[in-house]
C-alpha cells in the first residue's frame, strides 16, 4: 500500500504530491507489532474482493487475497431509505488510525471498497482525504464536478468539501488517507 500510495508523491500535481509525501512521513512503522489485533470480517462485499485484487495486478492479488477476510471491514452509517443495502455494498478497512490495528493520532490509512454499481452518497468530513485508486472505473464528484477515475488516479477531498463516488461495472478498491481532524465523523449532506 505504501508503494502504491507513494506514486502520489511523484504525481506532478502539487497538492497530491505534498499530501502523499506528508502521509507517508506520518505513517507509523508498520513492521512493528500491531497495537490492536486484527478482527476479521464476514462482510458481504468480500465476495467481490478477488475480482478487484485480480484487476489490480499480481502483487495486489498475492497480498490482499490471503488477508481480505482478516481485515477490519466496516460500515458505520445509519441505514438510508434512499440507499437500501448500502451497508452490504461498501466498507472500509482502517489499518492505521486512532482505533486501528496500528495506532496513530495523526493519520488514518486504509482501504475503501465499493462493490460494482454502488453509489456512495454526498457527504463531508473535517479530515482532508486523499484516495489512490487501485482498481475499478468509478465516478468521483467533488463540489458538484464529476470526473471518471481508474487505477493509478489520485483524488483529493479538502476538509469539509462535499463529495461522492460511484463504482461502475467493476468493484472499486482504493487506498485512502485522512489527515487533520481524523476523529470527527463523516456526515451525509
Amino acid at each position: 500500500m505504501r508503494e502504491h500510495f507513494a506514486a502520489g508523491a511523484r504525481s506532478g500535481h502539487d497538492e497530491v504530491a505534498a499530501l502523499s509525501a506528508q502521509v507517508l512521513r506520518e505513517l507509523p512503522d508498520t513492521a512493528a507489532p500491531l497495537d490492536r489485533p486484527l478482527q476479521g470480517s464476514r462482510h458481504a462485499l468480500l465476495a467481490q474482493v478477488p475480482e478487484a485484487a485480480r484487476a489490480a495486478g499480481a502483487a495486489w492479488e498475492a497480498a490482499l487475497l490471503p488477508l481480505a477476510s482478516q481485515l477490519p471491514w466496516r460500515y458505520s452509517y445509519a441505514a438510508r431509505r434512499d440507499a437500501p443495502g448500502l451497508e452490504d455494498r461498501m466498507a472500509w478497512a482502517e489499518l492505521v488510525g486512532p482505533a486501528a490495528p496500528i495506532h496513530s493520532e495523526r493519520v488514518g490509512f486504509g482501504l475503501t471498497f465499493l462493490t460494482r454499481e454502488t453509489f456512495y452518497p454526498p457527504h463531508r468530513h473535517p479530515a482532508v482525504e486523499l484516495y489512490a485508486v487501485v482498481s475499478g472505473t468509478s465516478q468521483w464528484t467533488l463540489e458538484g464536478r464529476t470526473r471518471l477515475c481508474q487505477a493509478g488516479d489520485f483524488v483529493l477531498h479538502p476538509a469539509d468539501a462535499v463529495h461522492a463516488m460511484r463504482s461502475l461495472g467493476t468493484p472499486l478498491l482504493a487506498i485512502y488517507s485522512w489527515t487533520g481532524d481524523i476523529v470527527s465523523p463523516t456526515a451525509y449532506v
